[in-house]
């Protein structure tokens, strides 16, 4: 049809641009990654149960199952799309949505589902966050903690430590089993959702798929975030479900940076760890730097304030004043305080988290294996050595530096604390500031790692795999 009768002459045909191969190219990786990551959970669960069923004569937990479930129904939907022949594919309407970031995100949660549903601990007997959830089903604030839990007694009703976060995170879970949920299970499907998000980060910041894949396994078994999420106990679990919002928060701020929804994921983790708020003025700098005007920023202040309003309600409603007691009442009361004076939060204590964060050192016993994981936890190097590598971005360039400026300063208030997070593998306090390590870590990488990542990688996962299997199996110390 010619342009006088209204249409529009064909166009010759083009080969595609560099960028459009650059992406169908990114498309198939990211497909054939998260074919494996299915078959990959659907072994690991089948070789539970059959350890289970062999050894120990139980059935594998939940987790597990759901994972096994979860795997299979990937693969299944996989060869419905045509895999593994490729012809077949073509046109199919799978295809651009088994492509997709967030499939392949999906299947890396699974994933990390069956591997830390595989390697769960027990389930833990410090569940404040299920009591604290329980109380709120029952629409009250103070709980009836056992005396092993901690708590404060305030007007002669027992009130639990934390912020409502985590209790709000186990919410459903108590809906439907009460105080008889296994609290280290929800822990484990956190876990995995954060490491879903971990790929979504890394494909965001702009690495090739391996690199990503060596920096998901890094984040998800090479630091002591795959200890924390398979024990679940009340401060692990309490640190954790802040994890999934922060990494939400900076994949929203390097990618559409929306103010309003780096607002609310950025307000989340603040009714779990106060000190997250300080990490406000750098996401609001990183939406500065992508180009959002300073209007258009005031739209983080509303999800802000609305936490803020909550934590306010929550702490009227237990000790009737708007900020939070009951760490400062718990001090007062916690025999470890006497070997720490000064107040809960001090300058004086600064000495100690340093050597805490950088120097402690595994002890040594001539009790096999000889070297042990201590009570009082290992420098951050000496688990996840491959966080030196957040030190090879450039801080002269302005996402770097207000990505370090958040985890400095959310870490901050940790390091004045009197107790420095014992018992603990590494350092279970800063676990709240590893999605900004990590986003210094990628931001430093070059889009396929070099050989001095993957050696790192490899010595972290080999290091935390090593402690996490002692105190596991052998206990703290030697």
């Amino acid at each position: 049809m010619n342009s006088e009768a209204g249409g529009t002459a064909p166009a010759p045909e083009q080969l595609p641009s560099s960028s459009a191969v650059d992406e169908t190219a990114a498309g198939a990786q990211s497909a054939q990654v998260a074919r494996w990551c299915f078959v990959a959970a659907t072994l690991i669960a089948l070789a539970d149960y059959l350890v289970g069923f062999v050894l120990r004569h139980a059935t594998p937990n939940a987790t597990v199952g759901a994972a096994l479930v979860l795997g299979i129904g990937g693969i299944a939907a996989e060869f419905a799309a045509g895999w593994p022949n490729a012809a077949a594919r073509r046109g199919s309407g799978f295809e651009d949505f088994l492509a997709g970031e967030g499939w392949c995100a999906f299947a890396v949660a699974v994933v990390f589902l069956a591997f830390y549903g595989a390697t769960i601990s027990p389930p833990t007997p410090y569940i404040e966050p299920v009591e604290q959830a329980y109380a709120f089903l029952h629409g009250r604030t103070w709980v009836d903690a056992p005396s092993y839990m901690e708590h404060i007694v305030w007007h002669g009703r027992s009130y639990l430590l934390h912020p409502p976060l985590a209790a709000l995170v186990a919410l459903p879970a108590v809906a439907v089993w009460g105080l008889a949920t296994n609290q280290t299970a929800v822990s484990v499907v956190v876990g995995a959702i954060s490491l879903g998000l971990v790929w979504r980060l890394l494909g965001q910041l702009g690495l090739a798929t391996a690199a990503r894949v060596w920096l998901t396994l890094f984040f998800g078994i090479g630091t002591t975030f795959w200890y924390e999420a398979t024990l679940g106990s009340s401060w692990d679990f309490s640190l954790l479900v802040t994890v999934p919002f922060t990494l939400a928060a900076l994949t929203e701020a390097f990618g559409e940076a929306r103010p309003w929804m780096v607002g609310i994921l950025a307000a989340i983790p603040v009714m779990a760890r106060y000190d997250m708020l300080f990490a406000l003025p750098s996401y609001a700098g990183l939406l500065w730097i992508r180009g959002r005007r300073l209007r258009d920023l005031l739209w983080i202040v509303p999800p802000v304030l609305a936490a803020l309003a909550m934590l306010v309600a929550f702490n009227e409603a237990r000790f009737g004043t708007p900020y939070d007691i009951a760490r400062f009442l718990w001090y007062n009361q916690d025999r470890y305080r006497l070997q720490r004076p000064g107040g809960p939060i001090a300058l004086a204590h600064l000495p100690f988290n340093l050597y805490t964060l950088f120097f402690m050192a595994p002890g040594y016993s001539d009790k096999f294996p000889y070297i042990h994981p201590e009570f009082l936890g290992q420098a951050l190097l000496l688990t996840s050595p491959g966080f030196v590598l957040a030190l090879r971005p450039s801080f002269l360039k302005a996402g770097p530096l207000l990505v370090a400026l958040a985890a400095a300063l959310c870490a901050g208030p940790i390091m004045l604390w009197y107790a420095n997070g014992f018992a603990q593998l590494g350092t279970r306090y800063y676990i709240e500031i590893y999605p900004f390590l990590l986003t210094l870590v990628a931001l430093g990488a070059p889009r396929r790692l070099d050989q001095l990542t993957k050696i790192l990688v490899v010595v972290s996962i080999v290091l935390v795999t090593f402690f996490t299997w002692q105190v596991r199996w052998y206990g703290w110390g030697g």
